[in-house]
């Protein structure tokens, strides 16, 4: 009686087996349950851009190369590429030579970011590419003024 009780137990495991892996097995996956949850678009957040507008002036006209009139300064070159010896506003005063134009800053301050403090008082210093690669020149102010144009 055991062996029968035994035998229809495992048929009955069996025939539940073969049921479940009925019901389990599917043909084709449903394309809905790849789809994201059913939310509206939240529209980005509309940011106006803050535009700073920098009037640009030439206060030097120079009839003849830079190097003519002023000197590279190898220091002052240095600080500029470790950004210790920067113009506060690259692009504010300029100097134009015959070739191309140089951002200009003044020793009383002017346009000129110096927090180690090495300007010379009567000094002008232009900029000559002011990222890693920059070059400063000295020029002396007096000897300037001829060419001075003047915002």
């Amino acid at each position: 009686m055991a062996i029968r009780i035994l035998a229809a137990f495992i048929v009955l495991v069996l025939a539940a087996g073969s049921a479940a892996a009925e019901m389990l097995r599917l043909e084709q996956t449903r394309p809905d349950h790849l789809r994201g949850f059913n939310r509206p678009l939240l529209q980005p957040e509309r940011v106006v851009p803050r535009l700073q507008y920098i009037r640009s002036q030439v206060v030097y006209r120079l009839p003849t190369d830079l190097r003519e009139v002023a000197t590279l300064d190898p220091k002052l070159s240095h600080l500029c590429r470790m950004g210790a010896f920067t113009q506060d506003t690259p692009g504010f005063y300029w100097a134009r030579t015959p070739q191309r134009a140089y951002g200009v800053a003044f020793s009383g301050g002017a346009n000129l970011d110096d927090p180690q403090n090495k300007r010379q008082p009567g000094k002008v210093y232009f900029f000559d590419d002011q990222d890693s690669r920059c070059s400063v020149y000295v020029g002396d102010q007096a000897k300037l003024m001829k060419n001075y144009v003047g915002p």
